[in-house]
C-alpha cells in the first residue's frame, strides 16, 4: 500500500525547472484585446487567468459572450499535465425572473472536451464562486505536445432590463484559476 501512495505521489508532482505558459491565441467577445492575462504560479501547480472586460448584460433578452484562449505550457521533458480542478468566479446581479449561466469547457486536440455549466436564478446580487472537479484527469500527449484550449462563457437570460454577469469579483482578484496534475511519462 505505501509503494502505491509513494508512487501516486510522484506521478503529481510537477517537472524539474520553471513551467512558463505561453498565449497561442484568444478571441472572443468576452475578452477584448489587451483585456486578458494568464499567468503561472510560482510552485507550477496552477495557473490564473484573469479578465478585466469579461461581462455580459442582459437588457431584457438572451444575451451571451465567451472567451477561447488557446495556451502551451513550456516545461521540462518527460512530463504531461491534465486539469485536476477548475476555480470560477464573478458577479451576478439578476432581477426580473432573469437567469445566468455559465459555461466552461477545456481540451487538447484530439482529446475529448471536459464541459461544465452552472445555473443561477434570479433574485441574486452577489459574487458567484464554482470548483470543477472532473471525474478523472485527462493528461495531454507525451511526445507531441499540444496546446490546451479553454472556452468560458457566460449568458443572461430572462425579462432582468439590468441584469448582468462578470467573469471576475468586484475585488478585482483572479477570476480562474486551474489547478494541475502533472504525470510523468513513460519511458
Amino acid at each position: 500500500m505505501f509503494a502505491v501512495v509513494a508512487l501516486l505521489a510522484a506521478s503529481l508532482v510537477p517537472p524539474p525547472g520553471p513551467v512558463t505558459v505561453e498565449v497561442v491565441s484568444v478571441g472572443g467577445s468576452g475578452c477584448p484585446k489587451g483585456s486578458t492575462t494568464v499567468a503561472m504560479s510560482q510552485d507550477n501547480e496552477a495557473f490564473t487567468v484573469t479578465y478585466s472586460d469579461f461581462l455580459v448584460q442582459g437588457n431584457g433578452k438572451e444575451a451571451k459572450k465567451s472567451c477561447t484562449i488557446a495556451l502551451k505550457l513550456n516545461h521540462a521533458p518527460g512530463y504531461t499535465y491534465g486539469i485536476a480542478a477548475t476555480d470560477y468566479r464573478g458577479f451576478a446581479h439578476l432581477t426580473d425572473g432573469a437567469r445566468g449561466v455559465v459555461r466552461n469547457s477545456y481540451h487538447f486536440p484530439g482529446f475529448p472536451t471536459r464541459n461544465r455549466m452552472h445555473t443561477y436564478q434570479s433574485p441574486m446580487s452577489d459574487n458567484w464562486q464554482v470548483t470543477d472537479r472532473p471525474d478523472g484527469v485527462a493528461h495531454g500527449p507525451c511526445k507531441d505536445r499540444k496546446p490546451l484550449t479553454i472556452e468560458a462563457e457566460l449568458k443572461v437570460t430572462g425579462k432582468g432590463n439590468t441584469s448582468f454577469m462578470t467573469m471576475d469579483s468586484t475585488d478585482s482578484a483572479v477570476s480562474t484559476t486551474f489547478r494541475l496534475s502533472w504525470k510523468k511519462c513513460a519511458e
